[in-house]
């Protein structure tokens, strides 16, 4: 071989060397002594809210279900009172008092289903009333949603 194709391959060598070591000297080994270090993940980002409202004519209930899903789709499980607030028509109910949470377990595709329950509750008037809900998970977690009941005068709600 001649002292030209030599010196070329040489170099093509040490080219392939430095680009298959991540650069840096070649014929030095990469330094694979330090691990990467572990960064523990927070559970961050939005959930996912739908809400249903409804209320039994005969018995005076109010019942707000209640989807929660985080942003992947899975179903959020665990929730208690403390993780919704609810507000009727602007006005919130500061704590839930006299409201129950149940979650719906063991119904397959019913999970992160939750039923907020207040009764008894009575509305005046007749109408179209928004609610509002928002559940909150952590500090870093959140999800809102809207929802109608409508009740119309005794008589055309046979």
């Amino acid at each position: 071989m001649a002292t030209t194709e030599k010196k070329a391959t040489k170099k093509a060598t040490k080219t392939v060397a430095r680009k298959a070591g991540g650069g840096g000297t070649p014929g030095r080994a990469r330094d694979i002594t330090v691990a990467p270090t572990y960064r523990p993940t927070v559970a961050t980002g939005p959930l996912r809210v739908t809400a249903q409202g409804a209320t039994l004519k005969d018995d005076g209930r109010l019942i707000i279900v209640v989807h929660v899903t985080d942003t992947d789709g899975v179903p959020v499980a665990g929730l208690k009172v403390a993780n919704f607030k609810l507000w009727q028509m602007g006005h919130l109910f500061d704590s839930l008092d006299g409201f129950f949470v149940v979650e719906v377990e063991g119904v397959a595709g019913l999970e992160g289903t939750y039923q907020l329950v207040r009764k008894p509750w009575s509305l005046v008037g007749n109408g179209t009333i928004p609610f509002f809900v928002r559940v909150q998970k952590g500090a870093l977690r959140s999800g809102t949603a809207m929802t109608f009941i409508v009740k119309v005068r005794e008589g055309l709600d046979a």
